[in-house]
């Protein structure tokens, strides 16, 4: 008979393996709907055109968002669960949970609403991604054993609010000619954090002790849940 607490870890860790699944797939998605759309400018026009009614194949788009958005709102759950476990607190953890799921949400918005109907907008809530790093910072600080994560989250937050800003024009860097590249580049920063974020949470959620079946569970090596 399954032990429960084994149960829990198999379905954490998978919710932490579709998040290295998700940004392979967003950027997959990107990448194969471009090579189909004869002279697509990936300068000077948005991700979102490759499923518009001027895109030769915007089905290829639209489904790889789906499918890439789920994905994000189910690593989302993940994420918050493995940073309870990790840093002890729960809200913060929580809430690094939603914006990695948010950024999914976004992704699923952008394949539902094709560009340009009005609640295609509706996929900026994928910006929620630059605040991730930040709260998954905050949830393990002070935590050895995962310093490293902690320190590398922060930096990648600060490096992503520097992309952000250098996007929406700030000190005039961003032309009408390269937005988008400049797009790609915060997302794909964005992602490339979910998915060695996700890979370190996965590593040390499957390296934790097996709780003895039958026998109390083990003192946990983290502060009591706290915000």
């Amino acid at each position: 008979m399954e032990h429960p607490e084994t149960g829990r870890v198999l379905s954490v860790g998978s919710l932490l393996r579709i998040g290295l699944i998700a940004p392979v797939v967003m950027v997959a998605d990107v990448w194969l709907a471009q090579r189909l759309f004869p002279g697509f400018n990936a300068g000077a026009q948005f991700i979102s055109e490759l499923g518009g009614p001027a895109a030769p194949n915007p089905l290829i788009f639209n489904v790889g968002m789906v499918l890439a958005g789920l994905a994000g709102m189910a690593a989302g759950a993940g994420f918050a669960q493995a940073l309870e476990e990790a840093g002890g607190r729960r809200r913060v953890s929580a809430f690094a949970g939603l914006w990695v799921a948010m950024t999914g949400l976004g992704a699923l918005f952008a394949g539902l609403f094709h560009w340009p109907d009005p609640m295609h907008r509706a996929c900026g809530v994928g910006l929620a991604i630059q605040f991730a790093p930040l709260f998954t910072a905050w949830a393990l600080w002070g935590k050895p054993q995962h310093r490293r994560l902690a320190h590398f989250s922060l930096g990648w937050f600060f490096g992503l609010l520097l992309v952000l800003a250098l996007l929406t024009g700030v000190w005039n860097v961003r032309t009408g000619s390269d937005v988008g590249l400049w797009q790609r580049g915060h997302a794909f920063l964005g992602l490339l954090w979910l998915a060695i974020a996700a890979w370190s949470l996965d590593r040390h959620w499957r390296s934790r002790p097996a709780t003895p079946e039958g026998g109390d569970e083990a003192e946990p090596d983290y502060a009591p849940a706290a915000s």
